[in-house]
C-alpha cells in the first residue's frame, strides 16, 4: 500500500482530508517514454479508468484511457496517472496510479472532435511478450534473486526491488526456445516460496516472501462510522468447494537427490479433515522447490490455500488512490455482522472527480 504520508503532509492530515464531506481531486497524466523517463504531461487527456486484479495471469493492472493528443507515440511512450487530493492549505498530496504500456488505440470522430480510445497493461505485458530466442539456462549455485534481476534487466526493466534471498539453486534449470520471461521468473519466484511478480503503483518490479493474509497487518480499515467512506450497499458471498485433505508434493530431477514432502489435515475441529471425513483424499504434484526447506513450506502453502472457502464481499467507497496489488484491508461494518481482515484481490478506479472506487475483498474461512 502506498504511504499516505505524502508531499509534506502526515498521515493523518491525508486520512482526514480523505474522509471529508467534500473533496476535491484532480487527476494528471504523465507521458513517460520506453524507459520511464517523463516527457511532460499531457493535457488532452478527458477520462478513463484503472482495473487492478491480483489473480490476473497477464496484467494485474489495466487501464484505459481517452486520448486527443496525436503527439503520443503509441508504439513506445507510456503513461502514469496522479491522482491529487487538495488538502485545507490549498496545497495537493499525490500518488501514482500505475505506469502503463499502450496499446494500438482505436479513432473516434465526432462533430466536436476526434479522440483515441486506448487500452492499457502494466509492464507484466513486457515480460509476457519478450520471449527466449534459444534454450534458456541457468546453472547450479547461481542466486534465485541475482538469477530473476539478470532476466528483468534483459528486458530492459532495470527498476526492480526483489527481496533478497541467500538461495542457490540446486540443480541447472532450463527453458526451451520461445518460453515468456515472466514465466521462467515466476517459476524461480515459486520455487522460493516469494509472491508472483508485480509492479507498483510507480512502476517498480516487486516480489517478497509469501505470507498468509492472517500473518499480514491491514494496510487500510474502511469502517461503517461517522465520517464513513463506505457507500451503505455490499454484497456478501461464500463460495464452497470441495478440498483435499493431504497433500503430496515431490521434486524429482535427474542430478539431484529427490525431495518428497507430505501435510496432512487431521484437525479434529476442520470439517474437511481426514478425522472429521473419516477418509482420505491426496492432492498429489510435481513441483520445483530449491531445497527441503522450500518443499516444505510450498507444501504448507498449497495446503492452507486449499484448505478454506472464500467469503466473497463488494464494497464500494470514495476514491482512495493508495491501494496497490494484493493487499489486505481491515472492514468493520456493524449492520453486515463483519469485523474482519480481507485480502483486496479486485479494485476498480474511475478517473474522474466525485466516482467511487470499487473494491472486491475475500476473506479466508478454513476449512
Amino acid at each position: 500500500m502506498q504511504s499516505l504520508a505524502v508531499d509534506g503532509y502526515s498521515r493523518l492530515a491525508v486520512i482526514a482530508a480523505l474522509h471529508a464531506t467534500v473533496r476535491e481531486t484532480v487527476f494528471e497524466y504523465e507521458l513517460l517514454d520506453q524507459n520511464n523517463e517523463t516527457l511532460g504531461l499531457l493535457d488532452s487527456v478527458s477520462g478513463g479508468s484503472i482495473k487492478n486484479n491480483s489473480l490476473a495471469t497477464n496484467a494485474n493492472r489495466t487501464a484505459k484511457f481517452s486520448i486527443s493528443d496525436q503527439g503520443v507515440n503509441y508504439l513506445s511512450d507510456r503513461i502514469r496517472p496522479w491522482m491529487k487530493l487538495r488538502m485545507p492549505d490549498g496545497g495537493h498530496a499525490s500518488w501514482p496510479l500505475g505506469v502503463f504500456i499502450l496499446s494500438s488505440p482505436s479513432r473516434v470522430i465526432r462533430s466536436a472532435g476526434e479522440h483515441r480510445k486506448v487500452e492499457a497493461y502494466d509492464q507484466r505485458l513486457i515480460l509476457l511478450e519478450d520471449r527466449e530466442e534459444d534454450r534458456y539456462v541457468i546453472t547450479s549455485g547461481t542466486n534465485f534473486v541475482t538469477a530473476i534481476n539478470t532476466i528483468l534487466d534483459s528486458a530492459g526493466v532495470t527498476e526492480h526491488a526483489i527481496i533478497a534471498t541467500d538461495k542457490m539453486l540446486p540443480a541447472s534449470r532450463d527453458w526451451k526456445a520461445g518460453t515468456p520471461k515472466l514465466r521462467i521468473i515466476n517459476d524461480l519466484l515459486g520455487s522460493i516460496n516469494y509472491s508472483p511478480l508485480n509492479f507498483s503503483s510507480a512502476g517498480i518490479a516487486l516480489s517478497r516472501p509469501y505470507q498468509r493474509p492472517s500473518e499480514r497487518a491491514p494496510g487500510y480499515e474502511y469502517a461503517a462510522t461517522d465520517d464513513s467512506i463506505l457507500s451503505p450497499d455490499l454484497s456478501i458471498e461464500l463460495d464452497s468447494f470441495g478440498v483435499a485433505n493431504k497433500w503430496v508434493a515431490t521434486v524429482s530431477e535427474a542430478d539431484r537427490l529427490p525431495l518428497t514432502s507430505v501435510y496432512t489435515n487431521v484437525e479434529p475441529s476442520s470439517p474437511t479433515s481426514t478425522v472429521s471425513r473419516g477418509r482420505t483424499i491426496v492432492d498429489f504434484r510435481s513441483v520445483d522447490a530449491a531445497d527441503q526447506e522450500s518443499l516444505d513450506a510450498i507444501v504448507a502453502r498449497i495446503a492452507f490455500e486449499a484448505s478454506q472457502l472464500y467469503e466473497k464481499v463488494e464494497l464500494e467507497t470514495a476514491l482512495m488512490p493508495h491501494h496497490e496489488n494484493n493487499e489486505v484491508v481491515q472492514v468493520t461494518y456493524p449492520r453486515a455482522g463483519i469485523s474482519a481482515k480481507y485480502t483486496e484481490h479486485k479494485w476498480s478506479l474511475p478517473l474522474q472527480a466525485g466516482a467511487g472506487m470499487k473494491h472486491t475483498l475475500r476473506r479466508v474461512v478454513t476449512v
